[in-house]
């Protein structure tokens, strides 16, 4: 690890100690939504001329790589607006160990925010409720505050609204940012998907309808320790009938002082330095992509990856970066996303064979021998993530690669977090022929998966 990644990983191990505190297919957008998004796309270019250029920001080479069309990936879903659901009376009565720590009435509604007098209490299991006519219409759990704004119209509707802010434990993660509006039916407009990001509400274009600006952690882990993996910022703008949706590209010219940051961060980058799993730069050449990802840049989000990314799985990394990014809640696409000539599959070997420190998964295209340097590889914490995305493993279950050490004949056994127990195993079957097959053993085989090579799965048998 380089001597940056060191005294960042101690500065934020310090801050922690002190605090403490893929897919199916989208439904097809509303009116509304599609309304949105056509404005969002028209947007771009006006909101865009009030910041640097990409030509201001990085020195474009003389010739720019075209953007890639020979394989078009498969469609990307459109925006996902945060929905708005109306409140339905709860029936459940709160703890006896809770008591009123706030009552905050506004008009016809009363929100109250109980705290836990047990010994046994966390500090944020608070529970808010927000009732009207003896019933209550809303109860949230895990509750660490009201937010400052309670009680203030932030969405322009003529309305107060409530601020419930959410934390589940731990040093960083889960938040959550809940949002009612106190109108003639109670309306839930906002709720953030639970990450280690926070939030909080400003006036960002002085229509005084408040923006909520928080960010997106989606790849928190994925390629690094968490100390230095990115989280780009994202804002939600309100919108009348779809409640809090995703608008950042509306907002491109708050990004720019990010954006020289990362370009800066970019250039200096060092294999491995930011403690990247796999000993490339995908961490400190990833928040630069998703600034301009996240801001309607597709174009210059390719520019900028071929300039600063030469590792040899890149257009696999390139995959994954879209993959992921158009599978997120908090993201709007404003034009099409530059797509890369994949092979039809990948098969998944283990490496281990091919040294002591080639603890990977290898993804291999046809005819590749799986020890060449240039067999893209990922950890086995990301071939985990995949199998739960279908089922192979379960909530509570991990891999684990066994015996301890191994170069050969090597295991990838389920284990179980609760206790430690072997609960099967991951048979990453070559012997089939290209391109292998993925199941699980325990007892009895599992159906059998394949994987293709924009990372989506197959499966193969019932």
């Amino acid at each position: 690890m380089g001597k940056k990644a060191v005294q960042g990983l101690l500065v934020v191990f310090s801050v922690l100690a002190m605090s403490c505190g893929l897919v199916e297919s989208p439904a097809p957008a509303t009116p509304d939504e599609s309304a949105f998004q056509t404005r969002v796309a028209q947007d771009v270019a006006a909101t865009l001329a009030a910041q640097p250029t990409a030509t201001q920001i990085l020195s474009t080479p003389t010739q720019p790589p075209p953007v890639p069309t020979a394989t078009p990936i498969p469609p990307q879903p459109t925006s996902t607006p945060i929905p708005i659901s109306s409140a339905t009376p709860v029936t459940g009565a709160i703890p006896a160990s809770y008591v009123v720590e706030e009552d905050v009435p506004l008009g016809q509604y009363t929100i109250r925010l109980w705290r836990n007098t047990a010994d046994d209490a966390w500090g944020f299991d608070k529970i808010a409720t927000i009732s009207a006519g003896g019933q209550t219409l809303a109860q949230v759990e895990l509750v660490s505050q009201l937010g400052d704004l309670t009680g203030v119209d932030i969405t322009g509707e003529g309305h107060p609204d409530v601020i419930v802010e959410t934390y589940t434990g731990g040093a960083h993660c889960c938040l959550s940012t809940i949002v009612y509006d106190l109108g003639p039916t109670l309306t839930k407009v906002l709720e953030t998907p639970e990450s280690n990001c926070g939030g909080w509400f400003e006036d960002l274009d002085g229509d005084s309808v408040f923006e909520f600006v928080t960010c997106d952690d989606l790849f928190a882990y994925a390629y690094c320790p968490y100390a230095f993996s990115p989280a780009v910022q994202v804002i939600l703008q309100y919108e009348p009938g779809q409640g809090y949706v995703p608008a950042s590209p509306r907002f491109a010219h708050l990004y720019a002082e990010a954006m020289a940051s990362h370009t800066q961060m970019a250039e200096d980058a060092v294999a491995g330095d930011l403690a990247e799993w796999d000993e490339t730069t995908k961490c400190a050449v990833l928040p630069l992509l998703l600034d301009y990802l996240y801001t309607g840049q597709a174009d210059q989000a390719w520019i900028a990856f071929n300039r600063f990314y030469a590792h040899s799985d890149a257009l696999l990394f390139w995959s994954e970066v879209v993959q992921a990014v158009s599978s997120s809640s908090l993201y709007v696409r404003a034009g099409p996303l530059p797509a890369v000539s994949l092979p039809n599959y990948y098969m998944l070997q283990l490496l281990t064979n091919c040294g002591p420190d080639w603890k990977y998964v290898g993804l291999l295209g046809a005819g590749q021998a799986a020890c060449d340097p240039a067999v893209p590889h990922r950890d086995i914490y990301w071939l985990e993530d995949r199998l739960h995305s279908i089922g192979l493993l379960d909530v509570g279950e991990r891999l684990e690669l066994t015996p301890e050490g191994c170069t050969t004949n090597c295991r990838l056994d389920v284990v179980r977090l609760e206790d430690g127990t072997r609960a099967g195993s991951i048979r990453l079957d070559t012997q089939v022929g290209f391109p292998g097959a993925v199941y699980r053993v325990n007892g009895v085989e599992s159906a059998r998966w394949r994987m293709r090579g924009d990372l989506t799965w197959e499966r193969i048998s019932p």
